[in-house]
């Protein structure tokens, strides 16, 4: 049994979705483990653009979540009929809300982190190097949940795109 092109293009979404999913759950996970064991201070280090980070990746997740049943649907029904238009409409701007709404934490994230290592790089620590050093260690480590979520926008434009031909498909049937 062969598989039409619309039905290969619909799981290749519904991939994408799956894989931005757990892409992006991984981020948070790594995001939130990320800390300094210090007595004296109580998370004074971590960035409001890391908040921001984390907002944009549980967000972006369920977007994606939510895209997921509907993804169900078009590969259940494009073996019977043309999807909806109005269907992949709603898919195709969520795509673009969720895209651009990961794109700006990737640069909420690397920027913050860039620039707060560049700091702390710079400043005179007199006497408390361990202190430096954990400091450069924890931003070092804070730019892994980034790149996840970096790998998460990748695979949500890949949903955009998607959605957008499955659209363009659908108007010229």
């Amino acid at each position: 049994m062969a598989v039409s092109r619309r039905t290969g293009w619909i799981a290749a979404g519904l991939l994408a979705r799956l894989l931005t999913v757990a892409v992006l759950l991984m981020s948070v996970r790594f995001i939130l483990a990320n800390y300094i064991h210090w007595d004296h201070t109580q998370g004074i280090y971590k960035l409001q653009s890391y908040t921001y980070v984390v907002a944009s990746a549980v967000v972006g997740a369920a977007g994606s979540v939510l895209q997921i049943p509907v993804a169900l649907y078009l590969l259940c029904k494009s073996k019977r009929a043309i999807p909806s238009a109005m269907i992949l409409d709603i898919s195709m701007h969520a795509d673009i809300v969720i895209s651009v709404l990961l794109a700006s934490g990737v640069g909420a994230g690397f920027g913050a982190t860039n620039d707060v290592l560049r700091y702390v790089r710079a400043s005179k620590w007199e006497g408390r190097q361990q202190e430096k050093q954990a400091l450069i260690n924890y931003y070092n480590r804070a730019i892994i949940p980034v790149v996840f979520l970096l790998v998460g926008m990748v695979l949500s434009i890949c949903a955009t795109v998607v959605s957008a031909r499955l659209r363009a498909r659908a108007m010229n049937d």
